[in-house]
């Protein structure tokens, strides 16, 4: 008799832990609630933890403004989910791991602090109603993905992304800066029909650019030329007035850049092997199209987009921007124009 009280009394006891443990974490899929790796942020936290490291397995959801401390790591590992909930922030001033097979989920706000860093290899989603302001670092590994239908707000430099994976999500760029006659947006300069360099500016092509260059051309297996490359104000001068003694000023001023508008003063800007628009068809023209953004440069006009950047298609014309930055305008599918959020023409 006694020995079956105990064993009814231990399995009311069960019951009971099982039902608290159940009440306390609440994951937000489908799947089995195990207390050593789902965790559920407490209604009345908002330091996630003081410093170390902590491992999620389960699921973080975060309910209430928090913050993740300078000195403190938190990993979401294979098969971890972080969600950051409607109308709720995360601020991050430590450092954010997602790894291979880990997820976050971000519906509410995710605020990177400029000492914060976010490792990206897994994947990281911004929800239609989300957002993720970035004034630290973020890095997007090989294999790592942030996507969504949400905002990834740029406060600082699009360099402040190293990006070796891919990104999808819609980024807000910073509003321009002009100093000393220079416009910069994220730390990329803009030269075109509307933003002009002084007169003064330049002196040859970056050693950035054309090591960047002699790089694509090992790898391509092409015969690739720098037809042109720095020009300075005032040989864009001459240089468009040559054009529009032959074509007249309206037809020029459709390929060829007034003083000051060329984008060949920067040093970052080369014409590769041909000026015509068929070297678009060639087999080497389809490779620069298809693989200069890996060496860190775009096709600056491409075909179709006149009325956005001001100028004809252009499939010889490409700008350095480095390997980073080059891989988001890529992968965004857009103009130099529309990536940074300006006119190409008034």
């Amino acid at each position: 008799m006694t020995r079956a009280f105990n064993s009814a009394a231990a399995m009311i006891m069960a019951i009971i832990t099982f039902s608290a443990m159940f009440l306390f974490v609440t994951p937000l899929t489908a799947g089995k609630a195990e207390a050593q790796t789902t965790v559920t942020a407490d209604k009345t936290t908002e330091v996630l933890f003081n410093s170390g490291s902590r491992k999620i397995t389960g699921n973080l959801v975060i309910r209430k403004d928090s913050i993740l401390p300078k000195g403190a790591t938190l990993s979401i590992k294979k098969g971890g989910k972080l969600y950051v909930l409607p109308g709720v922030s995360l601020t991050v001033e430590g450092t954010l791991k997602v790894a291979s097979g880990g997820a976050v989920f971000v519906q509410g706000d995710m605020n990177i602090h400029s000492t914060g860093i976010v490792s990206c290899t897994g994947k990281l989603k911004i929800q239609k109603s989300g957002n993720v302001s970035l004034d630290g670092t973020m890095r997007v590994n090989k294999g790592g993905n942030v996507f969504g239908s949400g905002k990834l707000n740029v406060l600082g430099d699009f360099s402040d992304i190293k990006c070796k994976g891919t990104v999808t999500a819609k980024i807000v760029p910073p509003v321009p800066i002009e100093q000393d006659g220079i416009t910069t947006v994220g730390g990329v300069m803009i030269v075109n029909r509307v933003y002009s360099l002084p007169s003064t500016y330049g002196n040859g092509i970056e050693a950035v650019a054309y090591n960047a260059f002699l790089k694509m051309k090992n790898a391509s297996g092409y015969n690739m030329s720098i037809v042109s490359g720095f020009r300075s104000y005032e040989k864009q001068k001459e240089t468009f007035a040559y054009w529009e003694s032959i074509d007249g000023f309206e037809k020029a001023d459709r390929y060829s850049s007034q003083a000051g508008h060329s984008e060949h003063q920067t040093g970052l800007t080369m014409d590769i092997s041909s000026l015509s628009q068929s070297y678009g068809k060639t087999d080497e023209g389809k490779w620069l199209a298809a693989h200069c953004w890996e060496y860190g440069f775009i096709i600056r006009y491409p075909e179709g987009c006149e009325n956005i950047t001001g100028y004809i298609y252009e499939p010889w014309h490409v700008r350095y921007l480095g390997t980073s930055t080059a891989k988001l305008v890529h992968d965004s599918g857009l103009t130099l124009e529309e990536f940074l959020g300006v006119k190409g023409w008034n």
